[in-house]
């Protein structure tokens, strides 16, 4: 079948299903590597699909529906012209997305902060999070070396402190209905309502929430901040 036997319909599914495999392939690369896990919530990673859907299952055969007329002298100059358009947007998205991709969480101080790649410590972030081979990290404060800038080397697994985060008084924390989770706020300073559920015992990490549904502010036993001496 030739480009001058198709009608607009049969034209728009094939740019459709081709455009299926590029939305596929990049919804791998968003979930699994650029967003994994609890960073694809807390990192907005839906935005980044939504982005994609529009620029490659949207926008580029939706033009094709619009101007394909097999009738049209300028019909294979129109394809290409849409062709070229949907590339240089699609391009230009997948770096948005990757060059703005959340590196890790981090529990500092009073409440969870997300490390994007596209921030100034970001090489340094990048590297603490492959020797450390977690996206989960605590921030532990050295009080016998106060300093007033992110050292990336006292970013430790968070596994290793995430029992202490319970019993930390922070505005940030919050008690759940339930009673058996926690609600931190994650990025307070930058976002509002967007909670990372843990564990009220352990501090374990459980999920992702945009929803407060908690009680009372806890009010933790243990006052100071986890420190290296």
């Amino acid at each position: 079948m030739t480009l001058l036997g198709l009608n607009r319909y049969q034209a728009f599914a094939i740019h459709i299903a081709i455009s299926l495999v590029l939305f596929f392939i990049l919804l791998v690369c968003i979930t699994q590597f650029w967003y994994p896990g609890i960073l694809f919530d807390t990192g907005n990673g839906w935005k980044a699909i939504a982005l994609i859907v529009c620029i490659d299952l949207i926008l580029g055969p939706l033009l094709t529906l619009i101007v394909f007329n097999p009738k049209k002298s300028s019909l294979k100059f129109d394809l290409w012209v849409i062709a070229l358009v949907q590339t240089a947007a699609l391009i230009y998205g997948t770096w948005t997305i990757h060059s703005s991709r959340p590196l890790a969480i981090a529990y500092i101080n009073t409440s969870f902060m997300t490390f994007y790649a596209n921030a100034e410590n970001a090489h340094e972030i990048k590297d603490r999070v492959a020797a450390l081979k977690t996206r989960q990290l605590f921030y532990v404060f050295d009080d016998d070396n106060p300093i007033n800038t992110l050292n990336s080397d006292q970013l430790v697994p968070y596994i290793e402190y995430a029992n202490t985060v319970p019993n930390l008084t922070s505005p940030y924390i919050t008690l759940s209905t339930e009673g058996d989770t926690l609600l931190v706020e994650i990025d307070p300073l930058a976002s509002h309502n967007r909670y990372l559920i843990i564990n009220k015992d352990s501090g374990g990490i459980i999920g992702f929430t945009q929803q407060l549904n908690a009680t009372n502010e806890i009010t933790g036993n243990d006052k100071s901040k986890p420190s290296v001496k």
